[in-house]
Order: C-alpha cells, then sequence, then structure tokens
C-alpha cells in the first residue's frame, strides 16, 4: 500500500512538472514608441526638452489570472526584480514552473510591498539587498525602497538653461504610523496567453516613459525639479503606474 501510495505522489509531481512551463517579461523602455537612449535629447508631452541619465524600477508579486480569476501567483521570494535601463539583461524576466492553462491577466506591482519593506535586513537579500544590488534604490533617511528612480537634465531652449532633475518615488503607507503610500499594482489585460507544452510564452511590456510627464497630471520639470516625498510624489505614481502597458506575445 505504502508503495502504490509513493508511486502515485511521484506520478501526481512529476505530471505537474511536465505541465510546467517557462513565460519571459520582456520589459522595453520608450520614448514616443521608440528604444529609450541616454544619448538622445526628448520632448515631453509638456515641452520640456531632456536628456535622461537614470531610470530604475522594482516590479514584485507577479501573477498570471486565468478567465475563471483563479491566479497563479510566483512564489514571493522568488518574485522581485529591480530593472535597469543600463542593465539590458535586467530589463528580461525569466518565470519557470508557471502551470499550463490559458491567462487573460498579467498583474505585478510596482515597487516594494509593505511586508518586504519592514523585515530585517538580513532576509532581504539578493535583489532587495540594500548593500549591494539595491544599493541607490533605498532610503537610509526613511527606511524604504525606492520603487522608480527618473534623473537627467532638462534644457531650457530659451535661455540655454541645464538643470538637473531627479524624481524617486518610494513609500509604502509606514511601519508604526500612516505615511505615504505609492505601491502601485498594474493589471495587463492579456486577451488568451497559452502555456503548456511546447508553447513558451515571451510577454513584451511597452513601458512608455514619455507619459510618466502626463498620464494622469502634467509635469513640468522646472516646476518640479525634485521629488522624493510629499504629495506631489502621489501624482507622479499615479503617472508612472499608466506607462506599463502589453506591447505584445510571442511563443518560443
Amino acid at each position: 500500500m505504502k508503495n502504490k501510495l509513493f508511486l502515485l505522489a511521484a506520478f501526481v509531481i512529476f505530471s505537474i512538472a511536465s505541465n510546467a512551463q517557462s513565460v519571459q517579461l520582456q520589459f522595453k523602455n520608450q520614448f514616443n514608441g521608440a528604444p529609450l537612449s541616454f544619448d538622445q535629447l526628448y520632448q515631453t508631452p509638456i515641452g520640456d526638452s531632456v536628456k535622461f541619465s537614470t531610470l530604475n524600477y522594482f516590479i514584485s508579486n507577479i501573477e498570471l489570472v486565468d478567465k475563471k480569476g483563479n491566479s497563479y501567483k510566483v512564489p514571493q521570494d522568488s518574485s522581485y526584480f529591480l530593472l535597469k535601463h543600463q542593465n539590458d539583461s535586467s530589463k528580461t524576466i525569466s518565470l519557470s514552473n508557471i502551470p499550463a492553462g490559458k491567462y487573460q491577466q498579467l498583474v505585478f506591482t510596482i515597487g516594494v510591498d509593505s511586508v518586504r519593506n519592514t523585515l530585517d535586513v538580513s532576509r532581504r537579500t539578493g535583489t532587495l539587498d540594500v548593500g549591494a544590488a539595491a544599493r541607490g534604490m533605498y532610503w537610509v533617511w526613511n527606511s524604504g525602497y525606492i520603487f522608480f528612480k527618473l534623473e537627467g537634465k532638462t534644457i531650457n531652449q530659451v535661455d540655454s538653461l541645464r538643470k538637473n532633475f531627479r524624481y524617486h518615488i518610494g513609500g509604502y503607507g509606514g511601519y508604526d504610523s500612516k505615511t505615504i503610500n505609492n505601491i502601485k499594482v498594474r493589471t495587463i489585460p492579456l486577451k488568451s496567453l497559452v502555456v503548456k507544452k511546447g508553447k513558451n510564452p515571451v510577454i513584451t511590456i511597452d513601458v512608455a516613459v514619455e507619459r510618466f510627464f502626463n498620464s494622469i497630471i502634467p509635469v513640468k520639470i522646472l516646476e518640479h525639479p525634485s521629488v522624493m516625498w510629499g504629495d506631489f510624489s502621489v501624482k507622479l505614481a499615479n503617472n508612472y503606474e499608466q506607462i506599463f502597458n502589453l506591447g505584445g506575445i510571442k511563443y518560443e
């Protein structure tokens, strides 16, 4: 009897493993539909001439949802990613052991959830290591991760004034007292994503950086050249939530 139970359990594990496939998420940073380049001068929808030097953001807590509303959640310890524009490999997220099925939504967090923000530093390793991979994406003074960082220069074409700008947006709601909460959950419709043997999907997410400046509210850089906290950071978080959209799906 024990042998039969063992064989049955082994068969179930094998069946699940054989039906599990990989899914890739490829994030493509763009400006007006073209690949973003730090060497190029752009004009924002509000009319500022800008040149970017930094674009980093956290993607976490990834889920795939089927038409019945059932979701597969990537195991949380394996679901934190820091994407840096200057690091091409960081912009591809490879997910393994995804159950076979048809999925209609991709859900992810832009930022780092409050639980991880408040865990002991010794338990925040890998991408969340504030002394290594996450260096520069963590506020020591405010004890929290920077969810989205955008930096560069704006050039006033009238008087040739060059002015640095920096947007460091974070805030997870506070630990023992309520603070700003800029954690954003983005849901992207997929229509029908098929995951099965022989079909390993590659989902492209277009990141339309120009929409950072006007998707919800207009952002005039000379009026807000440096934002790291406060009410305007909430408005910026609402803007960047909208810049992530489906670019396409292909199968490998």
